[in-house]
């Protein structure tokens, strides 16, 4: 049976979970910012770039940005918004090329890889300075209070998982990259989440989730995120 794909359209205006899908890539767009402002870092290479939300928001922060997957309709989405070309999944390293890009930037994608370390390394070579990394979160407080295992709780497209330490395990010790900090996007407290969108709405749920409860459970989080340079 062959995985789903991710949908090629999303509503976040009237889907939350659909929001949250961007605003990782705001956050690891800020850490950027924080430690490599422009014109530090000026290209950046988004790898697997799906549907391809992060071509706009970075490119009118300045950035150069270019959008690479290996799904021919996710570049093609993508190319609507920026520049997008077919990832070669056989050998990326010599596609782009060492040190090609100041920065990449790989938003859920991951857990799709059938070897991590490869990737990560591959990724590591191609950066010159930062490498931002988002996995899904193994440790989500909606994941501590499960009485059960079962595959309806994982994506059927994702391979592996991974918590805050077997991450920064895998980018130090595999992938030849340095933490510099991490970044925390959304923390949803699952009892909360049966009924505070009646409470609040769906814009008082987005301002608790990605403001306030991520700064009580920063490790908590929807994603592992982190700015990474290459060593």
């Amino acid at each position: 049976m062959k995985p789903k794909h991710l949908p090629y359209e999303i509503d976040p205006s009237q889907n939350r979970m659909h929001y949250y899908e961007t605003y990782w890539k705001m956050v690891g767009l800020e850490l950027l910012r924080k430690h490599f402002p422009n014109p530090e870092v000026k290209s950046i290479l988004d790898f697997g770039c799906g549907r391809g939300e992060v071509l706009p928001i970075y490119q009118k922060q300045g950035y150069d940005v270019l959008g690479t997957d290996s799904d021919e309709e996710c570049v093609r989405i993508s190319g609507k918004t920026g520049k997008a070309v077919l990832l070669d999944t056989s050998d990326p390293l010599k596609q782009f090329g060492e040190k090609s890009f100041d920065a990449v930037v790989c938003y859920h994608v991951m857990e799709h890889v059938p070897s991590p370390i490869e990737t990560i390394q591959t990724l590591s070579k191609i950066a010159r300075k930062a490498v931002v990394i988002a996995v899904p979160n193994l440790q989500t407080l909606t994941g501590l209070f499960r009485r059960r295992v079962s595959v309806a709780n994982v994506n059927e497209g994702h391979l592996q998982s991974w918590d805050h330490a077997h991450l920064l395990s895998l980018a130090q010790r595999h992938g030849n990259l340095e933490l510099i900090e991490w970044g925390f996007d959304t923390t949803i407290l699952p009892i909360f989440n049966r009924f505070g969108p009646r409470l609040i709405g769906q814009s008082g749920m987005i301002k608790l989730e990605t403001k306030v409860f991520p700064k009580i459970f920063p490790y908590h989080g929807l994603s592992v995120l982190g700015i990474f340079k290459p060593v």
